[in-house]
């Protein structure tokens, strides 16, 4: 996943139970990856830097950036 333009992309994605999804910040801002209801908080990401998250339970995980609440993504694993 990109972070780039204050957006991640692509904004929704769609993964298998077990999958790793990794989300990496192209912009020159800082940005976090923070889900709405707390299952996972990534922290920090500087440009260039990235992060990764194991999604183990199927659902719908939809997060946002701490920084710029205007950013929204959703990673929905089944």
């Amino acid at each position: 996943m990109s972070i780039a333009g204050f957006a991640y992309g692509p904004a929704t994605v769609t993964v298998a139970v077990g999958a790793v999804v990794h989300w990496t910040n192209t912009d020159a801002a800082n940005h976090t990856v923070t889900a709405d209801k707390g299952a996972f908080a990534l922290g920090n990401l500087n440009k260039r830097q990235g992060q990764s998250f194991h999604f183990t339970k199927a659902g719908v995980y939809a997060y946002h950036c701490d920084y710029h609440p205007f950013m929204h993504g959703i990673v929905i694993v089944k």
